[in-house]
């Protein structure tokens, strides 16, 4: 993998990619560290500093997903770099694998993305926000709405953003009130994800300036 690969080099503060970015390479330190942190709900959250000998930036380049988290580098990084068809091409000849690496990458962007709504203050916007992220990766598109995968239940919403079942109840109650989500043969429906996006848009501006 070292002939398909070159090296770059960083200086303190340098982002190295942000959250949200389309990723096509991964990186090994071969000198100096790297902050690995989350911004949700306007918070920055450190989950990392790895330091010489580390790797990361690897999911990307598995599943094709954008990162899922900010890389900087904290003091003078030597890093080296691979593309995604140089991985690939160390994967031709074990597609198990490949299979292995791609259930990791999932599961942990699932735990990162869990990590993301705890950091949401507010409780009705917390739910607002999981409602959006499972509809936009998770939902099929139908004449009536958007429908979620999966059997609605408050319980299994709850656990999925660390909040009490009946708070969760209590928030739906709202959104159902609001005619933003609907519930039908225990599937949640989300009759326009723009309005529900741009509601969700609203009460991150109205916590953030509520904060000033």
């Amino acid at each position: 993998m070292a002939d398909q690969a070159y090296e770059k080099t960083f200086k303190p503060g340098d982002v190295i990619f942000r959250q949200g970015d389309v990723g096509n390479e991964m990186y090994l330190i071969r000198g100096g560290s790297v902050k690995i942190s989350r911004i949700g709900g306007g918070v920055e959250k450190t989950l990392a500093v790895i330091k010489e000998g580390d790797f990361f930036g690897e999911m990307a380049i598995i599943d094709g997903s954008p990162r899922s988290a900010m890389a900087t580098a904290v003091d003078d990084v030597k890093l080296l770099i691979v593309d995604r068809d140089g991985f690939n091409a160390q994967l031709k000849s074990n597609p198990m694998i490949n299979y292995v690496l791609e259930t990791m990458a999932r599961r942990l962007r699932d735990t990162n993305r869990q990590v993301e709504f705890l950091l949401i203050r507010d409780e009705m916007r917390r739910v607002v926000a999981l409602l959006v992220s499972m509809a936009k990766e998770r939902g099929a598109q139908t004449p009536d709405g958007i429908v979620v995968d999966f059997p609605y239940d408050y319980p299994t919403l709850a656990s999925m953003i660390g909040m009490e079942p009946g708070k969760t109840e209590e928030v739906m109650t709202k959104l159902l009130g609001l005619k933003l989500v609907r519930i039908e043969n225990k599937k949640l429906v989300l009759p326009s994800l723009s309005e529900i996006d741009d509601y969700l848009r609203f009460m991150t501006l109205k916590e953030k300036f509520a904060g000033n």
